[in-house]
């Protein structure tokens, strides 16, 4: 069966189950009513998700997460490749700091912008297969996992992945069904970009060029030159990355490498971390099952039977078995590489595998784009597990520490860290500090909340912070801040730390609940003329 042909059938074969009879006049007719019922609904419950996820953590977080924290002081200095990861999610911080400096939820709204570009994509991909009601389907089913919502706070490269990974899915799929030369030239802008944002999409390629060599169409695109010149689309916005990689020694895929250290020791190992990763897949799409459910539960037992055979027949279509396939092959290849190492893949990794899910189940239940967008019970259902996500996050960020005291990491008070460090270094040094140095969650609060923005050497090592001027550090000092207190007669950097001090550092719900203090230790690290051996005090 064709795209076309599941396409022009989906309406009037859905309705044709739901009203228990043939497609004929009558479902014709059926058909037409249920067109007629606008789901305006839809951008609404959008729209509403956009607002909420970006003001609830404004509001709920007295600091950014860690991960955004480190991507602010990435991008600062505009550089082709970080120790961790490529620029583009560090480049994107610093374009919303450029407008908007350290108004929290300006970042909120950032991981919300790129949500917003990967729904879009979505529901390209699931109009291009299943037409325009099975396309807003499949946005709604996206908002409704914990990684487009309760997850999307921490802005990180995972977040800017996830649009990039929408877009070269449904621009790939336009490339091989249409085969014009521009789809694949977008294909591969689309998937350079991906790459700049994080390596992991390589495992998405890996899918797509599987998918080529195994489709009876997709082979037939090697004797064409847009595949062709969609390769060299990508390698020109990847080559200026690739050549900082060679000049940095690869410096990322060590991390990489060190970042997949949760090898998990003995035969147990093999079978935790895969089913833990599988796990992770089926919370994952577990709410967009359980709203197709609801919208479908008005069908008897005979029409859920009809329903299933006509899910099976789409599944047989191409645009079905490309979805299943660029759904299921990067999962089974994680599944099994951690099966074969013992090592546990991280929850975030598979963020992206969940995109092609929507489109997929819009696909194969057309019944969901026929009466349920209009029907009460699956709009009430997305509202509700919507809703959902929210209450989990209020009690994250508000209710659990109330009652335990003990803060989540984004309720720790931002601003008053970075004012008891200027404070510490104005009372023996002119003016602010240029540079902080210490761990990521510290100096880089100090950095993003400082009147003078001081650029973090990261536990004062070049490796890590390669954009620091050894010499203008020496001659300049900095502001420490680290969970590590300094050891005594140890230099820091070559610089002596004086003022020491433990702060505790203030944690509060919204709701203004103290909770418990975490203890950082500050102090200052004067300038000096020449790097120390060791300091007064050893």
């Amino acid at each position: 069966m064709s795209t076309e042909a599941v396409r022009s059938a989906s309406v009037t074969d859905s309705l044709a189950i739901l009203g228990n009879q043939h497609p004929g006049p009558g479902a014709t007719a059926t058909r037409s009513a249920a067109r007629a019922i606008q789901p305006f609904w839809v951008p609404a419950f959008l729209g509403a998700g956009f607002l909420a996820w970006t003001l609830l953590p404004a509001w709920l977080a007295g600091n950014l997460h860690p991960d955004t924290l480190e991507g602010l002081y990435w991008g600062q200095h505009w550089l082709w490749g970080y120790h961790k990861h490529p620029p583009l999610a560090a480049w994107s911080s610093e374009i919303v700091h450029a407008v908007f400096g350290s108004a929290n939820w300006a970042y909120y709204a950032l991981s919300q912008a790129f949500i917003a570009a990967a729904f879009a994509a979505v529901w390209l991909l699931a109009r291009d297969v299943a037409g325009r009601r099975a396309a807003l389907v499949a946005v709604v089913l996206l908002a409704l996992t914990h990684y487009t919502t309760y997850a999307a706070p921490r802005f990180n490269p995972n977040t800017v992945q996830f649009a990039f990974w929408a877009w070269t899915m449904a621009l790939f799929w336009r490339a091989v069904t249409r085969g014009r030369a521009i789809w694949w030239v977008l294909t591969g802008l689309a998937a350079g970009l991906g790459m700049l944002a994080k390596y992991s999409i390589g495992v998405l390629l890996a899918t797509l060029l599987a998918y080529l060599l195994l489709s009876p169409a997709g082979r037939r695109h090697f004797a064409r030159p847009g595949l062709y010149l969609g390769l060299a689309a990508f390698l020109l916005v990847i080559a200026p990355h690739l050549l900082w990689l060679v000049q940095n020694g690869f410096t990322t895929l060590g991390y990489l490498a060190e970042r997949s250290d949760g090898t998990m020791t003995g035969p147990a190992g093999h079978l935790i971390g895969p089913l833990a990763f599988l796990g992770d897949q089926a919370f994952a799409i577990a709410p967009m099952l359980l709203a197709a459910m609801i919208g479908l539960s008005p069908l008897g037992r005979e029409r859920a039977a009809a329903l299933l055979h006509l899910a099976r027949r789409r599944l047989r279509s191409p645009a079905g078995l490309y979805l299943a396939f660029v759904y299921l092959a990067p999962i089974a290849v994680l599944a099994v590489a951690s099966a074969a190492t013992g090592i546990r893949i991280r929850t975030m990794w598979g963020m992206s595998f969940v995109l092609a899910a929507p489109p997929l189940l819009a696909l194969l239940l057309p019944a969901l784009a026929a009466a349920g967008l209009s029907a009460p019970r699956f709009r009430t259902a997305a509202f509700a597990l919507g809703t959902t996500f929210m209450i989990g996050f209020i009690v994250l960020m508000l209710v659990k520490p109330g009652l335990s005291g003990r803060p989540n990491i984004m309720n720790l008070d931002g601003p008053a860290l970075s004012a008891a460090a200027e404070a510490l270094w104005r009372k023996s040094q002119p003016g602010a500090p240029e540079t902080a140095i210490g761990t990521i969650p510290e100096a880089g609060t100090i950095s993003l909340y400082g009147t003078a923005r001081p650029q973090v050497f990261e536990d004062a090592d070049p490796a890590l912070s390669p954009w620091v001027d050894q010499d203008r550090l020496l001659r300049s000092g900095a502001v420490y801040a680290s969970r590590r207190e300094p050891v005594p007669g140890r230099p820091i950097a070559g610089l002596c730390p004086r003022d020491v001090t433990a702060f505790a550092w203030p944690a509060r719900t919204a709701l203004g609940t103290p909770l418990e203090s975490r203890t950082v230790w500050l102090a200052v690290l004067p300038g000096r003329a020449a790097p120390a051996v060791t300091c007064p005090g050893a």
